[in-house]
């Protein structure tokens, strides 16, 4: 199975701020029965409870719920924005890259971020993210990275 599909994939994304850069990141997900809309709303929810901890590294965040909140499937979808928006977490603002995450195993977010770690920690990741010029090219991108 493939790490990432293009359909989960949305390039240089318009939003109005965080919030609404969870619910047009999630969107692909909703569409593709992966997770539900109460889903996202609960990924907001634990982010104004808890903080923006979901955004673990600069620029990169790590979209998820628990899997009783919605989760349908299992899946990773990628949105990047147009223009960065604040989180609120001052050492990784601003976002550029939203993964969100579907998983319907108690852990299995954990088996899921090891992976983007992985990926993420590539050399040239996001410039070569960035040059894709279709959710095609940047998943080919992507899944190529989750094979090696």
């Amino acid at each position: 199975m493939e790490f990432i599909q293009a359909q989960l994939i949305k390039l240089n994304v318009s939003v109005n701020n965080w919030k609404d850069a969870i619910m047009k990141a999630g969107q692909p997900l909703i569409d593709s029965k992966l997770i539900t809309k109460n889903y996202l709303n609960s990924v907001i929810q634990i982010a104004e409870e808890t903080g923006p901890y979901i955004v673990f590294t600069p620029h990169v965040a790590l979209s998820h719920a628990k899997a009783e909140d919605g989760a349908l499937k299992d899946g990773i979808g990628l949105t990047t924005l147009k223009n960065p928006v604040n989180f609120g977490n001052k050492d990784n603002d601003p976002v550029k890259y939203i993964f969100t995450l579907s998983s319907t195993e108690k852990n299995g977010h954990l088996n899921q971020m090891a992976q983007l770690i992985k990926i993420l920690s590539q050399k040239d990741f996001f410039k070569k993210l960035n040059e894709a010029k279709d959710t095609e090219e940047a998943a080919n991108y992507i899944n190529k990275l989750a094979k090696e």
